[in-house]
């Protein structure tokens, strides 16, 4: 009997994996930037993020619905001294304000709704009270606080305009510092309050 004979087939070479360049001498390889999970670059040429800071003035407190007046004006601004009933306070007089009324169990509100108002020139405006007492009154008028750190604010000028046109229902109390109650039009309130003497004044109101 003849043996069979088997042939072997050959078995075939791996390729052998490509070697990595390498950068030629001198020559340090240009570094890839680091990036975080969102795939943001991060390093020196990385993009900061700038922080805002508070404005220095705060429109007249406001809120996202015209809930009382068609003459509701609106404001804008995510930031200020905090909210009440909904509504942005635009002081940190204001703040103070709010926050002893609310500790002597004096309800009120910060710009419950707006009046049409009219200046000597006959131009129009909107005027809103600042803070509102409720339930509450003197001489028998409803009570309205307003808080002014300028004696050049312009809502001075409304507030004269307002009492001389709903001076019969209103009474107007003005807080500020002693320097801009001094240079304060008369016109612009019924009684004046220093704001280092205003835990007096809430006493009293909360009698």
């Amino acid at each position: 009997m003849t043996a069979k004979t088997t042939k072997s087939t050959p078995k075939k070479a791996k390729p052998k994996p490509a070697a990595a360049k390498k950068a030629p001498k001198g020559k340090p390889a240009p570094a890839t930037p680091a990036r975080n999970r969102k795939g943001e670059t991060s390093g020196a040429d990385a993009p900061t993020k700038g922080r805002s800071s508070p404005p220095a003035f705060v429109p007249r407190a406001v809120t996202m619905i015209d809930d009382d007046d068609v003459l509701m004006a609106h404001g804008g601004g995510g930031v200020g001294y905090g909210r009440c009933g909904g509504r942005m306070l635009s002081s940190r007089l204001e703040q103070d304000l709010c926050n002893r009324l609310g500790m002597a169990g004096v309800v009120h509100s910060h710009s419950p709704r707006h009046y049409e108002i009219r200046f000597e020139d006959n131009k129009v405006a909107a005027y809103a009270p600042q803070i509102v007492l409720r339930g509450r009154g003197r001489e028998g008028k409803g009570v309205v606080i307003e808080a002014v750190e300028d004696a050049a604010a312009p809502i001075l000028r409304k507030i004269s305009s307002f009492r001389a046109q709903y001076g019969a229902e209103f009474y107007v109390i003005l807080v500020g510092p002693d320097e801009v109650l001094e240079d304060a039009p008369l016109s612009a309130y019924d009684e004046s309050c220093s704001a280092i003497n205003v835990n007096t004044l809430i006493a009293r109101l909360a009698e």
